[in-house]
């Protein structure tokens, strides 16, 4: 009575309360929420399909449209103003019911209709030029919103990073390096679409046969192949790593030494490839208003803090001033605020509902300033 007592608890708290992540036997039966299937930017969604995002304080249902956006079907010609979202996973809405993001909170607000063409999986401000180029910019638009989130994009689009880095290291990925007159070239790091880890093809598809396969033929001890067993197939099992791994990382000391200084530091490199590109999506939008919105994460803010100065704002400020190009400086709106801890998921940081809405109020303003 006491184990179904303890299985219901944890059960409720993984899957209502969203605290920890569910067994294995739950989670490996969706389609994983991004996929490298595009040949022009690699990272992208499955077609006409859902499947449910999975995370330490979020379980989300994501739905893909017949073009692979996390988005309404929308028509490719439509007499309403309209704007394009070109980003990564704070576009997509990462943890967040799609209601709740950004896009759909603007849609709501506004006349305006949302196109989202945001995706997780690493995605770099060269793979965004790309999908505009060969896929947003043939849907009628009135206005592009561009997100840059330094924290990781300068390190997405760097070729020699990708090429180690485990993540990314077997995965189809574009990436821009200069020659020998210093002219950047495209070039894709694994040389076939097929032969990417993350190809539809590639990811392997666990049944709960396979798992429980993979501990009884597995080498560990039998003590081991038990702690499997309950950790793969009970809620009780997951909970309880859980709790275990949360303890041990917090006793190693391990997020007291986190620190960014990105914000604090000139990447020349990485601003020279980031404003190639935002130019690139400058011209192909043309006399369209280009909005970027300038992402901190929260360990950003808390250097930020602490100087009050920032190198490379102040540097795409003034790029941006000269380009014509609205920024909205999130690193200073966010600053401003007392519990910013409010504003970023509890586990993760990406917006919450809360700094969802918050940013929506920023770039409600902004479009109203422009009034195009």
């Amino acid at each position: 009575m006491l184990i179904c007592v303890v299985e219901l608890f944890s059960f409720i708290a993984i899957r209502w309360l969203h605290f920890g992540l569910p067994p294995k036997v739950y989670s490996n039966q969706f389609l994983p929420f991004f996929v490298d299937n595009n040949k022009a930017f690699g990272a992208w969604h499955y077609a006409n399909a859902s499947t449910r995002h999975i995370g330490p304080c979020w379980n989300v249902e994501y739905q893909f449209n017949s073009y692979g956006a996390r988005d309404d079907e929308k028509k490719k010609v439509s007499e309403r103003k309209r704007i394009v979202f070109l980003g990564d996973s704070f576009i997509e809405g990462y943890g967040i019911e799609k209601e709740k993001r950004l896009s759909n909170l603007l849609e709501k607000r506004t006349t305006i209709e949302c196109l989202n063409f945001g995706t997780s999986g690493s995605f770099g401000t060269t793979q965004m030029r790309l999908l505009y180029e060969t896929k947003a910019k043939d849907f009628s638009h009135n206005a592009v919103v561009l997100s840059f989130f330094p924290f990781n994009d300068l390190l997405d689009d760097n070729y020699e990073f990708g090429k180690s880095f485990f993540y990314t290291q077997r995965r189809y990925r574009p990436y821009l390096v200069k020659d020998s007159s210093q002219n950047y070239q495209l070039i894709y790091h694994v040389d076939a679409l097929e032969k990417s880890q993350a190809y539809p093809d590639s990811i392997p598809k666990r049944t709960t046969a396979d798992l429980f396969k993979d501990i009884y033929y597995g080498k560990q001890r039998f003590v081991n192949k038990i702690r499997s067993l309950i950790t793969d197939f009970t809620y009780t099992g997951a909970m309880a790593d859980f709790i275990a791994n949360r303890v041990r990382f917090r006793q190693s000391g391990t997020e007291s030494s986190y620190k960014s200084e990105v914000f604090s530091q000139s990447n020349r490199e990485g601003m020279d490839l980031f404003c190639h590109n935002i130019e690139k999506i400058k011209n192909l939008a043309g006399e369209k208003p280009l909005i970027l919105l300038l992402i901190p994460h929260p360990l950003d803010l808390i250097e930020y803090k602490k100087t009050g100065k920032s190198i490379l704002r102040d540097t795409l400020n003034q790029y941006c001033q000269n380009k014509n190009i609205h920024m909205i400086d999130l690193l200073e709106e966010f600053a401003k605020l007392d519990s910013v801890a409010d504003y970023f998921l509890p586990c993760d940081g990406h917006w919450s509902e809360k700094g969802n809405e918050f940013v929506t109020e920023l770039l409600t303003k902004k479009i109203g300033q422009i009034n195009f």
